[in-house]
């Protein structure tokens, strides 16, 4: 039986002609914070937006909670907590009535652990939404989502507009609710260092298509990047696949790969290099060395990094 919380299947999408997704396969569990990573128009939020039934697929299927998207019940909409890029509310209304009008129409309401996050970010209840910074709206968005105690939580940016003891603020209630048995997050974001802190599973879309999908862990595992320092000048070829930058200088090469192995540190050391060095990459140095528009080649590697 398929458990999964969010399933994607064969999802396309054009716009005006354009393809902006080209056939995406995704699930995640239940329990799994799900990081998802794309540079800007790589269609990150309109995967967000067809999931909840906000646009639909050119060809396709998505699933929440074991239902399509295009026809989600409200039984279902009230296990779902999401809070998107811009942190819209109704500008005129005074940040108490916004609360009410979210506590009424909720199925679930968790008061004491909502009354704790309004303390926690100093929220006025007095001041209208429009009188708020960027900083604080998205905190009261962030609170009136959390407090629904949503089964599955999607965050799109949820950071954008928050200083830096903001941020880690967020990050540390996100972690309290991934403690709450059960709880699945669907988070997107560009600031890669607080994917890396939460999230445990990642992908990354790159040309309408998930390039990687894989444990975070298992992908610092298996892209890794090496300076090789040779007797002379550098080869012209090292005869090693899925490589996804390679950059030389004199007899110095620096060599980012995909799934690296026992077969391509043979490969390499019928080379004679007369060094060889792993160079540490975090999320963010990945994410960039598997983006570059300019590398195009990338893609036939990095399409491994799946379902590990």
């Amino acid at each position: 039986m398929d458990e999964s919380v969010i399933k994607i299947e064969n999802l396309v999408k054009y716009f005006d002609g354009r393809c902006v997704l080209d056939g995406i396969n995704l699930k995640v569990s239940q329990g799994c914070v799900y990081g998802l990573l794309g540079r800007n128009g790589a269609g990150k939020t309109t995967i967000i937006r067809i999931l909840l039934g906000l646009d639909f697929p050119t060809r396709g299927q998505t699933f929440l909670l074991g239902d399509d998207s295009s026809s989600l019940p409200a039984e279902i909409r009230g296990r779902i907590g999401c809070v998107a890029e811009g942190h819209n509310l109704i500008q005129n209304y005074k940040v108490d009535k916004i609360i009410k009008l979210c506590k009424d129409i909720s199925l679930k309401w968790d008061n004491d652990f909502f009354e704790h996050l309004i303390e926690t970010f100093h929220l006025p209840l007095d001041r209208k939404v429009k009188d708020l910074s960027m900083g604080m709206r998205a905190q009261l968005n962030l609170s009136l989502a959390m407090a629904t105690e949503p089964e599955l939580l999607i965050l799109d940016d949820p950071t954008l507009g928050l200083d830096t003891v903001s941020r880690r603020q967020f990050l540390e209630l996100a972690a309290e609710i991934i403690q709450k048995q059960g709880r699945t997050i669907l988070f997107c974001s560009h600031i890669l260092s607080d994917v890396e802190r939460i999230a445990e599973r990642i992908g990354i879309m790159a040309a309408g298509k998930l390039v990687v999908d894989c444990p975070l862990e298992e992908l610092k595992k298996r892209v890794i990047k090496l300076r090789i320092i040779f007797p002379e000048k550098t080869p012209e070829s090292l005869y090693i696949t899925e490589i996804i930058n390679q950059q030389t200088d004199g007899r110095e090469m620096v060599l980012t790969v995909a799934n690296w192995n026992n077969q391509k540190q043979t490969i390499l050391e019928t080379f004679k290099p007369s060094s060889c060095t792993e160079i540490p990459m975090s999320l963010e140095d990945i994410f960039i060395e598997c983006t570059n528009p300019v590398r195009k080649p990338v893609f036939a590697g990095v399409e491994e990094i799946q379902n590990a």
